[in-house]
């Protein structure tokens, strides 16, 4: 019997963050990241990639405290960029960002050489990974953030892997110098990095559970995809094994949203499902936990 295979055609629909100063992350996505504001409340905050675009990345104002420094959780939520020029556009917008963003604490920890509030829009780092080329940086309460552009599909495997050096020299004269700062239209979430704990076990839950190709497995990394892509989600231990996992009211990962692409295809993963572990179905989503106590919910 053929081992099960979730839909091809999936997307992240949704990733949702718990945060404990709403206005001030607001304002990093906003104003550094480039995100366009849905809606803004004193509860929530939605995101999309313009006016006409879906929401697909939502702040929610639950966390009282932070996050264990060492636990399970986001490792980064990677904004998809539609082309190259706009990746290339983005990173030197980056490098070049002036815009400060009221966070006094968090620069007063980490800049206490500064006099004044500086730019909160550090470049963490940046690598080509041969099918796609990103770069990293943080929010201000240290969610992890990745924006990235894929090459084509044919030209995967005319590029080395791993993570190599941005060619800026190449990238340079595709970028827009006189930009506004915010993502493109047919912006997406690519795919989601967890932080994991339990590693051969929660590998097993997304490829023989969930249904997800395996596309590299390293010894504290993993990548899994649907429909040959090189990764929808990834996890890994570089926290270390046996960490802490977050309760509701830390700040960090709320859950990931994950769309597939019919009824057809919801019905066959939840009947799959069915046959490996207990899950909470309310119809039309399915919500179910990773070993690492990550939550996912699966829509259609």
């Amino acid at each position: 019997m053929a081992a099960f295979e979730i839909d091809s055609n999936l997307s992240i629909d949704r990733v949702v963050i718990k945060v404990i100063d709403l206005e001030r992350q607001t304002a990093f996505y906003e104003r550094v990241v480039g995100l366009h504001i849905v809606e803004k409340t004193t509860s929530y905050t939605t995101f999309s990639a313009g006016a006409e675009e879906p929401v697909f990345f939502e702040l929610r104002k639950e966390a009282e405290k932070m996050q264990p420094s060492l636990c399970t959780g986001l490792f980064h939520t990677a904004f998809l960029l539609p082309s190259r020029e706009s990746f290339a556009t983005k990173f030197f917008d980056i490098l070049r960002n002036k815009e400060t963003v009221d966070s006094p604490l968090e620069q007063e920890n980490r800049f206490p050489h500064f006099e004044r509030i500086i730019p909160i829009a550090k470049l963490d780092s940046a690598s080509d990974h041969g099918y796609s080329e990103a770069f990293y940086l943080s929010d201000i309460e240290g969610n992890g953030i990745e924006i990235y552009a894929d090459r084509p599909r044919d030209e995967w495997d005319k590029h080395p892997g791993g993570s190599n050096p941005l060619d800026f020299k190449q990238l340079a004269p595709l970028a827009d110098f006189d930009t506004d700062g915010k993502l493109p239209a047919g912006t997406t979430i690519g795919h989601v990095h967890l932080r994991i704990d339990q590693f051969e076990e929660t590998l097993a839950f997304y490829v023989d559970v969930l249904g997800f190709n395996m596309q590299e497995v390293y010894d504290d990394v993993f990548f899994v995809g649907a429909g040959g892509y090189h990764h929808h989600i990834a996890g890994n231990t570089w926290c270390g094994e046996h960490v802490a996992t977050p309760i509701a009211r830390h700040s960090g990962l709320k859950e990931v949203q994950i769309r597939l692409s019919n009824k057809i295809a919801f019905d066959d993963f939840k009947n799959h499902m069915k046959q490996h572990i207990a899950f909470q179905d309310l119809d039309t989503k399915v919500v179910v936990e990773d070993p690492s106590k990550n939550k996912l919910v699966f829509t259609y």
